[in-house]
């Protein structure tokens, strides 16, 4: 079967088409108007943090005489699957391009005009990236609305002469700074909702608004340990309900304090319901509003759901009474989006490969998040041709629970040099990071007796998973997941050592 044309798939403007546009209205409000200078689309709200101006599609800037033009591309776009977001950001672009044009008429375009807007966009001081964006949502206004009023435009935005993507180093939180607000989001009299934020933004890496979009009832008791449900929505805006990711976390060293200001978060939660309007109630993150004064945090009478401003604020705030600084003395103000570029960064660092990474941060492909995420420039030391990250080795070898059996030394030798790996009895288990304790459950096992023939086994495990818990120190969660095998390891060796173990803890 032969693969179906792209553009296949890209809707362009037809008048007897015009009926099956505005009826796309009714999905997205119950209360839009076609003729109306702001749409806002109610019925695209992915979760209860979402204000209305995230789904509001302004045309207030578009000249009068291109307006229903425009709304109609919008509808396209809308139908095309792209997001409410996208779309407003495509009728601003236009909007500065129609502008441009003044009085002239669209079918007057010519490449001569593409010159003159590239001159008048350098001109401007806009970013390299917000020229890039322009330009393109103008090549495709004019290329889906050509046969508009039956007039044939000319097109010569094809060919984007700015870079689209730029991989911003700013955007990577750098260390000196990461162990600043560590210390400081450890502290208590910072308010709960705004800590416990902070510590899945930077323990599991999501987008801001999947932590945001999280349920009162995101955390259950699972098997010895806690599931965390935290919602994902595919980024081409042509899906509303999310698909839920689950992350084991163990209650104990830094998953333990997690989840502790999870259920203090919960509860808090549930005490404010009753102050909340019904679309705003269930979710995790109600608050009740606390503003900074003079180094002290007031608690005023409104109750809300945070969002993203709302927690922008408090990092900028909360930055500045803490004087957070660089090396070099700059002042510093983190945003929520930095610690997905370091949770990215620091996992390929740590041995991760990209496509584990990607099932982690619900991309749907490694090329944006080595482009735009990696920010292994910084890290001299760990920079590799990026299909070293991508490669998941073929093994025809015998795998059993993770551990991989029959193989030569050679084999087990160039496998153990990556960090992940780790001998275990009868083979080498290629990826511990996945392992909450797995076959060394028996270490703490009450009915585990040792044998002293085995100490020296016992004394390279706990050296080897110390190690493995230091070079792992960036990811706090697996950092204390191998540091505690470590010390069931420690316990064992000491209790040979002594020569006082009965078979019992």
């Amino acid at each position: 079967m032969s693969a179906i044309p792209k553009q296949e798939y890209i809707e362009y403007y037809r008048k007897c088409e015009e009926k099956r546009y505005r009826d796309l209205l009714d999905s997205l409000s119950d209360s839009i108007s076609f003729d109306s200078d702001r749409w806002i689309c109610e019925k695209r709200l992915k979760n209860q943090s979402q204000l209305l101006s995230k789904v509001t599609i302004y045309f207030s800037m578009v000249p009068e005489q291109h307006k229903e033009m425009v709304k109609y591309f919008a509808l396209i776009r809308l139908v095309e699957g792209k997001g409410v977001g996208t779309v407003c950001g495509n009728v601003g672009n236009i909007g500065i391009f129609l502008r441009f044009m003044a009085d002239s008429s669209l079918s007057e375009i010519q490449v001569t005009t593409a010159s003159r807007f590239k001159e008048y966009l350098d001109g401007k001081g806009y970013s390299e990236s917000s020229r890039s964006s322009i330009w393109s949502s103008v090549g495709i206004f004019l290329n889906r609305m050509s046969d508009f009023e039956k007039t044939k435009l000319t097109n010569p935005f094809y060919n984007n002469p700015y870079q689209s993507k730029r991989l911003v180093d700013q955007k990577y939180i750098p260390e000196y700074v990461a162990k600043q607000l560590d210390h400081i989001f450890m502290e208590e009299d910072i308010p709960v909702t705004t800590r416990c934020i902070y510590w899945l933004l930077r323990l599991i890496p999501s987008r801001i608004s999947e932590i945001l979009g999280m349920k009162m009832e995101c955390l259950k008791p699972f098997d010895g340990h806690y599931c965390l449900f935290i919602p994902m929505w595919k980024q081409n805006g042509g899906y509303k309900e999310p698909i839920m990711r689950t992350v084991h976390i163990e209650n104990k060293e830094m998953g333990g304090h997690l989840i502790a200001l999870i259920q203090e978060q919960q509860k808090m939660a549930m005490s404010y319901q009753c102050y909340l309007p019904e679309e705003k109630k269930g979710a995790l993150f109600a608050y009740r509003s606390q503003i900074l004064q003079n180094g002290v945090w007031y608690s005023e009478n409104r109750y809300s759901v945070a969002s993203w401003p709302h927690l922008s604020y408090q990092l900028r705030a909360i930055c500045r009474r803490y004087d957070v600084r660089e090396e070099n003395g700059a002042e510093y103000v983190v945003t929520s989006h930095q610690f997905r570029h370091n949770g990215v960064t620091d996992r390929l660092r740590a041995g991760f490969t990209l496509p584990q990474i990607a099932e982690m941060t619900a991309h749907h492909g490694t090329a944006m998040l080595y482009a735009s995420y990696a920010h292994l420039n910084l890290f001299p030391e760990t920079i590799v041709e990026p299909m070293k990250y991508q490669i998941e080795a073929e093994n025809p070898y015998v795998l059993f629970g993770g551990r991989i059996l029959n193989m030569d030394s050679v084999t087990e030798s160039r496998l153990l040099k990556n960090i992940r790996a780790h001998r275990v009895p009868g083979g080498v288990c290629a990826d511990v990071t996945h392992c909450r304790s797995g076959i060394w459950e028996c270490v703490s096992c009450r009915d585990f007796v040792p044998e002293m023939e085995q100490l020296a086994y016992f004394k390279e495990q706990a050296a080897d998973w110390e190690s493995k818990a230091e070079k792992f120190r960036s990811d706090r969660q697996l950092a204390d997941n191998f540091a505690a095998i470590a010390a069931g390891f420690k316990i064992v060796v000491e209790k040979l050592e002594r020569g006082d173990w009965d078979g019992k803890e």
